[in-house]
């Protein structure tokens, strides 16, 4: 298709997710192609001027919680016929009780057995088990009746696919305008660097044995950005801990950047609500230029090449000597921060993939 095509994002999360999924592209899709794209903000936009938009918009594309909202707007006349794009990057049907998602997507009580205690029962709290019950029927329900859902990785194709023919994979991509590989002089202390999200317990404590033991043996420091889980780390280790809060998408990669990283973790437990997220923390380090240790199961086993452009690991002492090798040698973090740089750069860089978002949306126009 040669005409520019108009594209209207519905609101979406100013975190990773929303920038990763919509607001990044939409950018670049609008700055390096013909194509128009804008996504509503409320607090921003006149309403007025986004209903006449949206009349004349060749694609709406929806995050999920807005299935709602599009079913309405589609009952509209001059809304009628309009192509409709989900897009997702979580299989929420195998969402963690651990995650403080499960609020939302959990259709369970949850008695946890290490704690011996209840995390989640119905009516405790703001946990609702037959609202969630709603919410996640709701959401296939809009994979169902989209013309399109798109999705980060070939995993969760497969899952969408259970629902709707028609399925497009967008990768999670980089923007190599504000991410860049890091030219600093060599730390005193190494510092080991972990990016990432509350939902991200089982992950830590699948390596809290062997990173303690690394940590007490080789005294580097431990830079936690996002939240934090000081509870996995031994009391006798935590004054290696440094911990750095959010900040807004726009900075983190400076943020990260002003890290001054040597090695990044990027643990995974390997459960099947993590198969079908993308490798994205990996290709932020990897912009960077650090060398990472990274759980080889799904979705990085099927990007990295294991002792080339990651260390990858599936048991706890595979992560004990995958880490022990890259904090004693220097010439191996190079060449693995290297490698893996080249392999973003080349693969996910967020210019070159956008021809796969007007290849998915174009689609819609032409079949």
């Amino acid at each position: 298709m040669d005409r520019a095509l108009k594209i209207i994002g519905l609101p979406v999360d100013n975190g990773g997710c929303g920038n990763y999924r919509v607001y990044q592209p939409f950018e670049t899709l609008k700055r390096f192609t013909i194509h128009d794209t804008h996504v509503i903000e409320k607090d921003k936009d006149d309403m007025v001027a986004v209903a006449k938009a949206l009349e004349v918009a060749d694609v709406i594309v929806g995050r999920p919680g807005s299935e709602v909202g599009v079913y309405k707007l589609l009952e509209m006349p001059q809304y009628a016929g309009k192509k409709w794009v989900m897009d997702i990057d979580d299989n929420i049907e195998y969402i963690s009780p651990y995650s403080n998602h499960y609020q939302e997507y959990g259709t369970e009580d949850f008695y946890d057995a290490y704690s011996k205690k209840w995390i989640w029962r119905n009516g405790q709290g703001e946990f609702d088990v037959e609202k969630n019950k709603a919410r996640v029927t709701s959401h296939i329900d809009s994979l169902k009746r989209a013309n399109l859902v798109t999705v980060s990785t070939p995993m969760l194709a497969r899952y969408a696919k259970r629902y709707n023919k028609n399925v497009a994979i967008l990768p999670n991509c980089i923007n190599f305008e504000r991410w860049w590989k890091l030219n600093l002089r060599p730390n005193k202390q190494l510092r080991v660097v972990w990016a990432g999200g509350s939902s991200h317990y089982e992950d830590w404590y699948s390596i809290a044995e062997p990173l303690n033991e690394l940590m007490r043996k080789y005294q580097f420091k431990l830079i936690m950005v996002g939240h934090q889980f000081p509870g996995l780390i031994d009391a006798d280790n935590r004054h290696l801990l440094e911990v750095q809060d959010w900040t807004p998408f726009k900075g983190y990669s400076y943020r990260l950047m002003c890290m001054a990283g040597d090695i990044a973790l990027v643990p995974l437990a390997d459960l099947p609500f993590n198969y079908y997220k993308s490798s994205v923390k990996w290709y932020e380090m990897s912009a960077m230029g650090l060398p990472s240790v990274v759980s080889n199961i799904s979705p990085y086993c099927e990007d990295i090449k294991d002792g080339v452009t990651a260390m990858g690991y599936r048991t706890k002492k595979q992560f004990y000597q995958k880490l022990e090798s890259l904090i004693k040698c220097p010439q191996l973090r190079s060449r693995i921060g290297n490698a893996a740089n080249k392999w973003v750069k080349d693969n996910r860089d967020a210019v070159f993939c956008a021809k796969y978002w007007i290849k998915a949306y174009s689609s819609l126009l032409t079949n």
